[in-house]
C-alpha cells in the first residue's frame, strides 16, 4: 500500500488545467473498499477551501481505514493532506500519518519555487523506530504527492488523446522525487451503486529494474466522469498482497 492513489497526473507544461484561477468547490466525496466481495473498509476524499501559512490554498485530505474483518489479510488507517495553490494547482505542503500493517511511519513535504523556476522540495520521512531521513531536491519541473496529483488528474483536458497515451511525471516518494507514469486507457462505461457513470479511464504505473530492463508494474487504475465534475467514482487498488477497489458511495 506504498501508493494508495498515486499518482495521478502530469506534469506536461502543455496540458491543459481546467480547474486553475476558477473557484474550487468544497465537497466530500465517500467511498467503500472492497477485497473481491467483502466491505474491507471505507475512504473519503475531502476538498476545503482555506489558508496556508497566511496564503489562499485548497485543501484536500484523503483517509483511508479498513473495518476489523479486513485486518485478517491487511490493516490500513491513513490520513493524507496536501495543500495546494488554487490559483495554479501547484503543491504547497504535504503531510502522510500512516499505519499499513506493522508498519507506521509519517511523511512530510514543503515546496517552494525560486525566482528562476522549478521546485524545491524540502521532504521528511520518521519510522516507526524513530529513525529520521530527511532530503532536500531540486526540480526543473513541479513535483507533485499522493493527493496533489488528484487535482491535476481531475482537471487535465483529454481533447484529442488517443488510448495509449503516457504521461510523465515527477513525485514525492518517501523523503525522494522519483519518476512516474500514467496511461490514459480511454473511455469506459462503469456501474456503481446501480448508477451508470461515462469515465475517463487513467492507469498508473511505477517503473522497476529487473535484468537490466526497465519495467512497469500497475500501481492504480483511475475512473473519473467525463464531465466538468470529473468525479472520481472508482480506484482499483494494487497492493504487496494482493488488490483491492475503492467505489464511490450513496
Amino acid at each position: 500500500m506504498k501508493r494508495i492513489i498515486s499518482i495521478m497526473v502530469i506534469l506536461l507544461l502543455s496540458a491543459q488545467v481546467l480547474m486553475a484561477g476558477q473557484t474550487w468547490k468544497n465537497e466530500t466525496l465517500r467511498y467503500a473498499l472492497y477485497i473481491g466481495p467483502i466491505k474491507a473498509g471505507e475512504a473519503g476524499f475531502i476538498t476545503r477551501n482555506t489558508t496556508f501559512e497566511g496564503q489562499k490554498a485548497v485543501q484536500l485530505e484523503l483517509r483511508i481505514r479498513t473495518t476489523s474483518a479486513a485486518e485478517k489479510i491487511f490493516s490500513v488507517n491513513d490520513t493524507i493532506i496536501s495543500y495546494i495553490d488554487p490559483q495554479n494547482t501547484r503543491p504547497m505542503y504535504y503531510r502522510k500519518h500512516s499505519f499499513e500493517g506493522d508498519n507506521h511511519y509519517q511523511e512530510f513535504a514543503r515546496y517552494t519555487y525560486p525566482v528562476g523556476g522549478g521546485c524545491r522540495v524540502a521532504m521528511r520521512k520518521i519510522y516507526r523506530d524513530g529513525r529520521v531521513r530527511e532530503n532536500t531536491e531540486n526540480s526543473k519541473v513541479n513535483v507533485y504527492d499522493l493527493v496533489s496529483v488528484m487535482a491535476y488528474a481531475r482537471s487535465i483536458n483529454t481533447t484529442g488523446f488517443m488510448a495509449g497515451k503516457r504521461i510523465n511525471y515527477r513525485f514525492v516518494d518517501a523523503a525522494d522525487v522519483i519518476d512516474e507514469c500514467m496511461i490514459f486507457e480511454g473511455r469506459e462505461t462503469v456501474k456503481v451503486s446501480g448508477v451508470k457513470y461515462n469515465c475517463l479511464v487513467f492507469k498508473f504505473v511505477e517503473p522497476y529494474v529487473e535484468k537490466g530492463k526497465t519495467k512497469y508494474r500497475e500501481v492504480l487504475t483511475l475512473y473519473m466522469t467525463d464531465d466538468e465534475a470529473r468525479t472520481i467514482v472508482e480506484m482499483d487498488i494494487k497492493y504487496k498482497v494482493g488488490s483491492a477497489k475503492a467505489k464511490l458511495a450513496k
